[in-house]
């Protein structure tokens, strides 16, 4: 009977892993798995090969030299040394490099990142808790409405014709050439600095109480503002002049002049043309995912925005390793499952992949 059993598993396994569109998941997966394990590596040695250490900036030179000449002077200095000594013991930081990258793994599969050395003792879960929702409010928005509306526009830039639609694709096309950053510091200058229409910094007035009433909800979007459109008209420019490109090269193929000219109609033609041009962006989301994810962080340096770009950047300059590990594996893993969630999604889309993938 076990042998029976063990033949029909074979049996039916075999026939799963026939099936193309399975073995491109399964090796997608499989990539992805090892890309998430490379990338973590890199993420916990290669902060720890700084010339200094978190615990080095926490005692600055200013502070040694406390005292100057005399006894007292030099007690001071060897009392702080040796309070240095005890706090690298404390977080580990005297141990070997494959010790700490081991433990560091240890806390991974622990789900416990430790708590975070600039903000002692606050748990670098609560950090990321706290600034994950302010990043999400703008990434997800961003995502879907640059994408549809992007690619909207390009369709309607590519089949209309005349003064209003060439206008918009090079108003689009210039956006889309600059960096996320530097076109939230030109709004900034004018809408913020000149005109003084929004607020420069931060997500919410310093003086104002946070509360859950209508005033603190537009002081928020007030807020908000800037940082949003900031990412999403240089992503809606950069979908639209792939997508106009994509519609402009399928309508000169020869599958598309030969359909013409067996009288097919415009629309249709048009429908045809919208489909194979939508593959290749699909293509290219996953280049467009990872790079808003960065730019996203960036800008939320740019504006003071609490995301995981700000708090990122604060871990960067004092060392805070656990707080390191924290923001940027979460930033790792969101890319990644967002890049084979995309790869799935077009394996649906392309049947060459869901027929006959070959491995």
């Amino acid at each position: 009977m076990a042998k029976t059993t063990s033949f029909y598993n074979k049996k039916i396994k075999g026939k799963i892993m026939k099936k193309p569109f399975i073995k491109f998941v399964c090796k997608k997966g499989l990539f992805y798995l090892f890309a998430i394990f490379l990338a973590v590596s890199f993420i916990i040695v290669l902060p720890r090969f700084m010339p200094s250490n978190p615990i080095d900036l926490m005692f600055s030179p200013r502070s040694f030299a406390t005292g100057g000449v005399g006894t007292g002077g030099g007690g001071l200095v060897a009392s702080l040394a040796q309070v240095r000594q005890a706090m690298k013991a404390h977080f580990g930081l005297d141990k070997p490099l494959y010790i700490q990258y081991l433990s560091a793994w240890e806390r991974i599969f622990q789900r416990d990142f430790g708590v975070s050395y600039h903000r002692y003792p606050i748990l670098v879960g609560r950090l990321i808790a706290d600034a994950l929702p302010f990043s999400l409010v703008i990434v997800v928005p961003v995502i879907l409405i640059s994408f549809f509306l992007g690619n909207w526009i390009g369709s309607r830039t590519a089949f209309l014709k005349g003064k209003w639609s060439g206008l918009a694709y090079y108003v689009t096309l210039s956006i889309s050439r600059m960096p996320f950053y530097w076109f939230a510091m030109i709004l900034i200058f004018f809408l913020a600095a000149k005109s003084g229409w929004f607020p420069i910094y931060g997500w919410i007035t310093p003086e104002r109480i946070p509360a859950f009433n209508l005033n603190t909800v537009l002081d928020i979007a007030h807020h908000y503002a800037l940082p949003f459109f900031s990412i999403l008209l240089v992503s809606v420019g950069i979908w639209t002049v792939g997508m106009r490109s994509m519609i402009l090269y399928e309508m000169d193929s020869d599958y598309i002049l030969y359909s013409e000219q067996l009288g097919f109609k415009k629309d249709s033609l048009r429908r045809y043309a919208q489909r194979n041009a939508i593959l290749p962006q699909f293509t290219g989301f996953n280049l467009v995912f990872s790079s808003l994810i960065g730019q996203t962080m960036i800008t939320e340096i740019v504006f003071g925005w609490p995301g995981l770009g700000l708090l990122g950047y604060k871990a960067v300059l004092n060392l805070d390793f656990p707080l390191l590990l924290g923001v940027f594996m979460i930033t790792v893993i969101v890319v990644l499952i967002g890049n084979f969630v995309v790869d799935i999604l077009y394996g649906f889309l392309d049947p060459r992949i869901r027929t006959g993938y070959v491995g």
